[in-house]
């Protein structure tokens, strides 16, 4: 009942510039969009390549739009609303064109997201007019920005949404300060502060809040709803250009009825769970009197580590998110053994270059090679993969090559010889220095290049493909490359750039995080030494919170290492102690590169 209220609501708000959308959610909370041939180039949010891409699209535009005006391409009545459309720009970028950091700030996409999905149809408005009234016959410069929508996508409302719903996620997770982002529309996290160009609107404010709210983001989409009506008591209900104005009436109706679902959540499922997070405490002054309200409960995450019955729960969300926040939940008789070397690995030619190798954890063993990846490759990599991103799909239990909120990014596929000077080179390195064979198609799979959107992030998983018993780790046992080649052995994850905030690499199980740095590669195994699981590396990617990420991964499969790391041989009695650990364990674990 109350959801269906909810979404009554949020429709009456979405009557202003932009219906608001309820889609279905499936038991794990995820909401998915079915894949379509156009996957990939009708969303801008999903990677930072394809937002620089628009923006400099619209900068083109900008430049158009301003020599039909100087020219007198149009009537008096087109130029002003040209004009006024030009002043919306001008108020989001400021002069700000160059700047190659400017959309690394998500308010400052938000508001270019917003001032072309709302603007631009008073554009093509505005010269649909001049086309009957000049029964067609336009200059060609006029023509050529009429003609924007059939040569790229234009951001929409599903843009702006994506955008929004990032935002709030981004607060979930960081709770970044709201005073600030309200009333300035600044990022303030980490004593760290990111300016953005122009402040949010109230309007801007409660359609991210309500976004949030939509997606199960109950108590962060609330805390932004709050902070935006306290700024409309002082300053009225500010709307941006082309959006008719809203009365405070209708804010606090949302409000209300959110509070409500909130309450609801909060009651039946507690805090937070895989598909959505609330705050503590209900609004709801009654409710609040519950015996289980009175005391807020804090879960010890250091009693939680290696605990398989906390995986997919809230409480592995918890600990996601706290290690996402730069927390380290290991106890100090486990991290004070941790150390960094130079390593050779009796490398002749390495032997006067050892490489810098950080050892993240010792079991499961996980390690940073840092200065792995050159400048030159890096930036090679990049080069070819930027025109090829799609948005990423999801595989598994349920997904079917959907996408999905639980990974928010693009990605294209590269081999070695697509891009010697790239993936050619590293791949010769993998194979001399960690001692793999590497080579795609063969050895291993291809290059996953990834570029992460707005709150980019891919939430917690295994990389292994056939180590379940479900319906869709069975279809990839009957693919012809897994016969072949056998599951994941190892992940190596390589850094293409460095992350201003957020977009750390978390291990739950384990307790551990890793800062993207560029050029170093993380390396992990998936499975021990005689062909066993290793669940303890579930791992996700945390939501880019400033900045542009960019990553590679080059998964290792099992059958072709034989020859250079053969199968141990164990007794049946060594077999059934690796079994008695887990299901799944087979051998040793590793413990190097």
């Amino acid at each position: 009942m109350w959801v269906r209220g909810l979404a009554l609501i949020l429709a009456l708000f979405g009557q202003v510039r932009g219906q608001i959308d309820i889609h279905e959610k499936s038991k794990d909370g995820m909401t998915r969009v079915p894949i379509n041939e156009t996957e990939g180039t009708s969303e801008i949010y999903t990677s930072m390549y394809q937002l620089n891409k628009f923006f400099e699209e619209e900068k083109e535009m900008v430049e158009d739009i301003k020599m039909i005006i100087e020219k007198k391409l149009v009537s008096q009545a087109a130029v002003t609303g040209l004009g006024n459309y030009l002043a919306s720009y001008d108020d989001v970028i400021g002069g700000q064109e160059e700047d190659e950091t400017f959309l690394h700030n998500p308010v400052n996409v938000y508001n270019l997201v917003r001032h072309v999905a709302i603007g631009w149809m008073v554009v093509e408005n505005i010269f649909e007019d001049e086309k009957k009234m000049k029964k067609g016959q336009l200059p060609k410069r006029v023509r050529r920005v009429m003609s924007r929508k059939k040569r790229s996508h234009i951001p929409g409302e599903a843009d702006l949404d994506g955008v929004a719903i990032g935002i709030v996620r981004l607060h979930d997770y960081y709770k970044f300060d709201l005073e600030s982002f309200i009333s300035e529309g600044a990022i303030e996290y980490d004593n760290k502060r990111y300016e953005s160009n122009g402040d949010l609107t109230v309007w801007d404010a409660f359609k991210i809040g309500v976004k949030g709210a939509n997606q199960m983001l109950l108590g962060s989409g609330l805390d932004i709803m709050l902070n935006a009506l306290e700024k409309a008591k002082t300053d009225g209900v500010s709307v941006p250009p082309f959006v008719e104005a809203l009365d405070m009436k209708v804010l606090r109706n949302l409000i209300k009825t959110a509070k409500t679902v909130h309450d609801q959540k909060l009651d039946r499922w507690g805090p937070r769970t895989a598909s959505h997070s609330v705050n503590p405490v209900p609004y709801d002054k009654r409710l609040a009197k519950k015996k289980k309200f009175q005391t807020v409960k804090t879960t010890a995450f250091n009693e939680k580590l290696f605990d398989p019955k906390v995986m997919g729960t809230g409480v592995e969300k918890d600990m996601y998110i706290q290690l996402c926040r730069g927390i380290d939940l290991r106890p100090p008789k486990t991290t004070k053994d941790l150390y960094c070397k130079y390593e050779s690995r009796d490398k002749p030619y390495y032997t006067y270059g050892p490489r810098k190798v950080e050892i993240v954890n010792f079991d499961p063993y996980i390690a940073v090679i840092h200065e792995f990846i050159t400048e030159s490759e890096i930036k090679e990599f990049i080069k070819i993969a930027s025109p090829k991103l799609k948005r990423s799909n999801m595989v598994g239990k349920s997904y079917n090559g959907s996408s999905s909120d639980y990974r928010v990014s693009e990605q294209t596929w590269l081999t070695e010889k697509m891009s010697p000077k790239g993936p050619g080179k590293v791949t010769t390195r993998i194979e001399g220095y960690l001692d793999l064979m590497a080579t795609s198609t063969r050895d291993s799979e291809l290059y996953q290049v990834a570029n992460y959107g707005i709150a980019g992030q891919y939430d917690v998983h295994v990389d292994q493909v056939m180590m379940a018993n479900d319906a869709s780790s069975r279809m990839q046992k009957r693919e012809v490359f897994n016969i072949y080649a056998g599951d994941r052995v190892a992940t190596i994850m390589g850094y293409l750039s460095d992350v201003q905030l957020g977009g750390h690499t978390v291990f739950p199980t384990i307790g551990a995080f890793i800062r993207p740095t560029k050029g170093s590669v993380v390396i992990w195994w998936n499975m021990d030494k005689n062909g066993g699981y290793d669940w303890r590396v579930r791992h996700g990617g945390c939501p880019v919170m400033v900045g542009s990420k960019w990553i590679t991964n080059k998964w290792i499969r099992m059958n072709s290492q034989m020859w250079k790391r053969p199968c141990p041989k164990y007794t049946n009695r060594q077999l059934r102690q690796f079994r008695n650990v887990n299901k799944y364990h087979k051998g040793d674990y590793f413990s190097e590169p």
